[in-house]
């Protein structure tokens, strides 16, 4: 497509996106079949309303963005490094939601994952692996080829910097929550630079999985201890601390070696200066388009029911 201009156009996306996904938020439960199979229920409304539109869009965009989509695998020296960005985010997203339940303990607990859980609990072995499916690999899977995959790598052009926020904030505004936005906007920066660090999709994919997966089975736990107020809050605060700043220094080491390796063997970098237009002209460029801006003002009136 020529004479493509990202910042116009690519929202466009994220408004279908976004709509869809207002649309089956307000089709009650009975009408969409949750009470019946809600896992089926869940894998066909996640297909329709994330992979449908992104891969629509992407076969629209044919070979000008197949490259920065990275649908590749990562290399074995990589996991290290995803070991250690992913305890970094687990602990980060569990300690941000035990502040956003002090806070905002009714708000939050209205959006929390925690009740989808409670079908892991039945007696049928099964339901546990359904429900990985179901709400923890398809949602990674899909949600990263459309903020990691198409928007970071259609924004890279306004440099690399700007992709990994702009890429975080679209895909915590699609959760249509102000007191998940933190856990989000936090979840999308550590996506992003896995996405760079290891060049792969696929491993902001499998990171994305792990915590999808251990915050649906472990966050009801970490809410009770912050209900009990008690010594093991404590303790739980303590560790998790001690657990997130190791693990984020040894996942910074890592990535240092990581991206040593690259200057070495003259890997292609993404392109960190972006246009030609200074960071102002670029940011206003990225997040003052009129579409976007649409975008936003979804998030924000369809966000307000949550108080």
């Amino acid at each position: 497509m020529r004479n493509f201009k990202e910042t116009m156009l690519t929202p466009i996306l994220l408004i279908v996106v976004f709509g869809l996904v207002l649309c089956v938020n307000y089709i009650p439960d009975d009408m969409l079949g949750m009470r019946e199979n809600p896992y089926l229920t869940v894998i066909v409304v996640q297909l329709l309303t994330y992979a449908v539109p992104s891969v629509f869009y992407a076969r629209i965009r044919g070979k000008d963005l197949t490259p920065r989509l990275r649908l590749r695998g990562f290399s074995p020296s990589a996991l290290l490094y995803m070991f250690h960005a992913a305890v970094f985010m687990i602990c980060g997203v569990l300690m941000i939601s035990m502040v956003m339940y002090t806070v905002f303990p009714d708000a939050f607990e209205a959006s929390s994952v925690s009740e989808y859980a409670a079908f892991a609990m039945n007696e049928r072995f099964f339901d546990g692996l359904y429900l990985v499916m179901a709400f923890a690999i398809l949602p990674a899977v899909t949600e990263e080829l459309l903020f990691r995959g198409i928007i970071a790598g259609e924004y890279e052009s306004r440099g690399a910097g700007i992709a990994v926020i702009f890429s975080a904030v679209v895909f915590a505004m699609s959760h249509f929550s102000i007191v998940g936005f933190p856990i989000y906007f936090f979840s999308g920066i550590m996506l992003a630079l896995v996405l760079y660090a290891t060049r792969s999709l696929l491993a902001a994919m499998l990171i994305h999985i792990i915590n999808n997966a251990a915050v649906l089975l472990c966050e009801k736990y970490v809410l009770h201890i912050v209900d009990r107020q008690n010594v093991s809050l404590v303790l739980f605060v303590l560790i998790a601390g001690a657990v997130f700043v190791l693990s984020g220094m040894l996942m910074c080491w890592e990535a240092q070696g990581i991206y040593k390796n690259y200057a070495e063997e003259n890997v292609e970098s993404p392109q960190a200066a972006g246009s030609r237009e200074n960071i102002f002209g670029r940011i206003a460029d990225v997040f003052f388009s009129p579409t976007f801006l649409v975008v936003v003002i979804m998030f924000a009136v369809a966000s307000m029911a949550e108080f």
